[in-house]
């Protein structure tokens, strides 16, 4: 499904894609094969105009030993996705008896597979990681670092180490197909807002509101992290 034109190459998406989806799977090559785990990220300014991205990771971590400085990392942050049904494609398709054999299922989805070599990051930096982590997925007036007991908030740092990732390249994939023809669209906003499973109401937002450009999917990605379409 990776085809040209579904690639996305603004760096403003990264940061939106990120902010709005922060649980992310991270992939580093083990001394015994390939290794994942996941944890949330944070979006930082850094040396490249894509950013860079902090997690932490419990010590205790099976990936751990293979997290090293300058080890190459990719990480895979997955946007909203959901099977489209030719069915929906009422443009298309007007009539039940209606010739379908040169169409058939699809998937939509929005990905971003970001690549970088580890840094470790110092106990202040950790410390700012997990406050703004936590701010940014807290409700406002909602539990705060400072509630937690002092000797937990020291102990329990000794537990996780901090990692950076400078950005050095994406790959961000936006499959946002309305259909066999741009009138389909309708039938498919239809068919997954009546589905309405999983991803589908998300689904449905993205592709209303996509018209293939970069600006348009950063609008529509933003509205999904203030709650449009969830």
């Amino acid at each position: 499904m990776h085809y040209a034109e579904y690639k996305h190459t603004d760096p403003a998406l990264v940061r939106a894609l990120v902010e709005t989806f922060p649980f992310a799977a991270i992939s580093v090559n083990g001394s015994q094969g390939p290794r994942i785990a996941h944890a949330p990220l944070t979006f930082r300014n850094g040396k490249a105009p894509v950013g860079a991205l902090e997690f932490h990771l419990a010590r205790a971590n099976p990936i751990a030993p293979d997290m090293k400085i300058g080890t190459p990392v990719t990480i895979l942050v997955q946007g909203p996705g959901a099977a489209i049904s030719p069915s929906w494609f009422t443009c298309s398709f007007q009539q039940p008896d209606s010739d379908r054999s040169r169409t058939a299922p699809t998937y939509n989805y929005v990905s971003l597979i970001l690549n970088g070599r580890l840094e470790f990051m110092d106990d202040l930096a950790l410390q700012t990681q997990i406050r703004d982590l936590v701010s940014a997925s807290e409700p406002e007036g909602g539990w705060r670092t400072d509630e937690l007991a002092p000797d937990l908030w020291q102990g329990w740092r000794k537990l996780i180490q901090g990692y950076r990732l400078e950005i050095e390249s994406f790959d961000l994939t936006a499959k946002l197909s309305p259909g066999d023809a741009p009138e389909d669209k309708f039938g498919v906003v239809a068919g997954l807002l009546e589905r309405g499973v999983l991803a589908d109401v998300s689904m449905a937002h993205l592709v209303e509101g996509y018209d293939g450009t970069s600006q348009s999917l950063l609008s529509l990605v933003r509205a999904l992290k203030h709650g449009v379409g969830l």
